[in-house]
């Protein structure tokens, strides 16, 4: 695997904090299931607050990086406990089973997960799990999509192809540069250099399986050039946008460059919350998280839009 600085995979962790281990089974208020893709391989997706006796108003929750379970992950529980009325759906990206709980989750991915995994891939795989679970009568067609971090491009994607879409909430992800554009922001400018000397190799060669900061050329190809403000705009539905100051992994200029962008189009869908004071996980200066209070106003506002 080609050796990158830190920060290049850093900046794609929001939704996925300290990983907490195996946990248990799913709760009694969800269950899991399972699609098939074109290719014969399994999509793993969960289900939290389900009432059981009606099709569901859903909130997709799409986390950051890496190849851990969204089954364990307590953002992810946390995000889903802020919601008394809403099902919270979770998928599993390519070659990731639930409950996977690996020692490094960024170095100690399945080959499937390395080979297969991209954006576009999980926008696929979201569209045909929502698909699937509308025709089963599990989906009312009411949907609020969440994404945090490298989360956020997918959700920005799927809502400019979903016109179901209600909500749409980019946590931590900026969306108004391309990850092309972001990282020399954040690196220091040797490593900075070094790294779009890789940017240059991996447009050359988008189909390699090689292995840089824990993904490989074909995701990063995928990604890299893409701007997510620009599906942002093509979507109709309402969008949040919500940012720290102090985020050191996706700089505050690119939530910015959002916030400028919808505003240079005349685009008044955008909520823009620049959080003063927080970083990527919503932690202060006194390294007290305020992750809970955060999602507490995030919850409240896709609750409203959908009521809508």
């Amino acid at each position: 695997m080609t050796p990158i600085h830190t920060a290049t995979f850093a900046l794609l962790l929001a939704f996925q904090p300290a990983y907490a281990g195996s946990a248990g089974g799913p709760d009694d208020d969800g269950f899991s299931g399972t699609s098939i893709r074109a290719d014969g391989s399994t999509i793993h997706w969960h289900l939290d607050n389900m009432s059981g006796d009606r099709p569901e108003a859903l909130v997709l929750v799409s986390q950051g990086s890496g190849c851990a379970s969204t089954l364990a992950n307590p953002n992810i529980e946390l995000l889903a406990s802020k919601f008394a009325d809403l099902a919270v759906l979770t998928i599993e990206k390519y070659g990731v089973e639930p409950w996977d709980a690996p020692a490094d989750p960024i170095e100690d991915c399945s080959a499937a997960y390395y080979a297969n995994n991209t954006i576009s891939q999980r926008v696929d795989d979201a569209e045909q799990v929502l698909a699937e679970l509308r025709a089963q009568g599990i989906w009312n067609g009411d949907l609020a999509l969440f994404g945090g971090s490298s989360g956020g491009p997918v959700v920005a994607m799927l809502g400019a192809r979903l016109p179901e879409t209600d909500a749409i909430v980019v946590f931590s992800a900026g969306a108004g540069l391309t990850l092309a554009e972001t990282i020399p922001e954040v690196v220091p400018p040797p490593v900075a250099a070094a790294i779009q000397e890789q940017f240059d190799r991996i447009r050359q060669e988008p189909d390699s399986l090689e292995v840089m900061s824990g993904n490989s050329f074909r995701w990063w190809a995928d990604i890299m050039d893409h701007r997510p403000a620009d599906d942002l705009l093509a979507a109709t539905a309402p969008v949040l946008l919500v940012h720290g100051t102090l985020d050191e992994s996706s700089p505050v200029t690119s939530a910015r460059a959002t916030r400028d962008a919808f505003a240079a189009a005349g685009d008044d869908r955008l909520t823009y919350w620049e959080l003063q004071g927080l970083d990527h996980q919503m932690v202060d200066t006194s390294g007290t998280s305020q992750m809970g209070r955060v999602l507490d106003s995030v919850a409240d506002w896709i609750s409203g839009q959908l009521q809508q």
